[in-house]
């Protein structure tokens, strides 16, 4: 079982560190551009640090049995940024994380990713998102909309 924890800025490197951690092909093929792992941790944490200006983010720690292996970065109705380490990234953690974010950020909220990050937006997409096209020019935007409720109609004989 995993744990959200909320933490402060300062706290947020050990967490990104800990989800990049054996991820070479977030390295070469899903971040901004390829880049070695000190500077992805660095990109990533740059980009929130940027971002964070004039804005109420909310910063996460995953944590499994006490040993860090992801983060979460969220601010108004917006899935920020988002990782779990390579090897807890079986369905029953990617479940537990996926209820986690629409905990944290409701039945509704958009997510913007690079367009190569192909396996992120997967992910998204099989959770339940859908892509918004031409919404920004170079991300993909995939939104989360609230589950529509069916309507039954009860008529009386």
């Amino acid at each position: 079982m995993i744990e959200l924890v909320e933490i402060m800025i300062f706290e947020l490197r050990g967490f990104v560190e800990a989800a990049y951690e054996g991820d070479d092909d977030l390295l070469t093929d899903y971040h901004v551009r390829p880049m070695t792992y000190e500077e992805a941790v660095e990109e990533t944490l740059a980009m929130i640090s940027i971002t964070s200006v004039g804005i109420s983010m909310r910063y996460f720690g995953v944590l499994m049995d006490g040993d860090k292996i992801g983060y979460l970065v969220t601010f108004e109705n917006n899935l920020y940024s988002f990782s779990i380490n390579i090897d807890y990234r079986c369905k029953s953690v990617l479940s537990e994380f996926w209820e986690n974010i629409v905990g944290v950020l409701g039945d509704s909220f958009v997510c913007m990713l690079y367009p190569n990050n192909t396996r992120a937006i997967n992910w998204l997409l099989r959770n339940g998102m859908v892509e918004v096209p031409d919404m920004e020019e170079n991300c993909v935007t995939l939104l989360k909309v609230k589950e529509r409720v069916s309507e039954t109609i009860f008529s009386h004989n």
